[in-house]
């Protein structure tokens, strides 16, 4: 499927083929869909970031471009494979191929480096990709972390190594929730304070809703979206650009 403005080719990695979208020029920003697919949401926010002067590359992680399954990829047996599906600290495939994308990213638009924005089911990779030495712009937004509520989802290898560089090298990790999600709670959060001390940069809007960057941005007060929206081209510019 063809997404307006978006350059789509595949990309294989490990005997795994998938598709990604590309658009814009200037440093690479990996922006990784959530559980319920590369919704429209996601597709605009891509748009958005692209205008701001980054080459965007939008893995299809699963399904189509434009659906929402809503929780339906739980159910199938690829997604549990690749993603470790509610493993606290699970070593997941797409992790792998994630990383690999992240490289070809740099090889192509160089710079400083990457950033990469992981999202719910997937806000973890953010901290996986930092295994390379490419990732230096990391983005969590509301991410799962298996059953327990404070876990991260990730082996301890790379959470070990995220927490290394991010002090060897002070690389702050950009996280957004909202205050009241049910399905990313505060230990979340704690966690990735407690290990990163003041390079995790938390921005924490009001409300039970879930995806702050995607789904659920229209739901903000417009003081919020100005807030979040703020925050993340900040971060971005700061990371790659200044």
């Amino acid at each position: 499927m063809t997404l307006p403005g978006f350059e789509r080719f595949d990309f294989t990695e490990g005997g795994v083929t998938k598709s990604v979208y590309r658009a814009g020029s200037g440093p690479a920003v990996v922006l990784i869909h959530e559980l319920p697919g590369m919704v429209p949401e996601c597709v605009e926010l891509g748009r958005k970031i692209a205008a701001e002067g980054y080459a965007v590359y939008m893995p299809l992680l699963f399904g189509e471009p434009m659906q929402n399954y809503g929780t339906t990829p739980l159910f199938w047996p690829c997604v549990w494979k690749e993603f470790s599906v509610l493993s606290t600290k699970g070593k997941s495939p797409a992790a792998d191929w994630l990383r690999a994308l992240s490289r070809k990213a740099f090889a192509e638009r160089g710079g400083k480096g990457v950033a990469a924005i992981g999202m719910c089911f997937t806000g973890r990779f953010a901290l996986s990709l930092m295994m390379d030495k490419e990732l230096i712009a990391p983005v969590i937004c509301q991410p799962g972390g298996g059953w327990k509520d404070s876990a991260l989802g990730i082996p301890d290898e790379e959470w070990d190594n995220a927490k290394a560089r991010s002090k060897a090298e002070k690389i702050p990790v950009l996280g957004f929730r909202f205050s009241n999600d049910f399905l990313c709670k505060s230990a979340r959060f704690d966690t990735l304070k407690e290990g990163l001390g003041a390079n995790f940069r938390e921005v924490v809007v009001p409300g039970k809703k879930h995806s702050v960057l995607t789904l659920h941005f229209k739901d903000l007060s417009p003081a919020d979206q100005t807030r979040v929206w703020g925050e993340l081209k900040g971060f971005l510019s700061e990371r790659l650009k200044s």
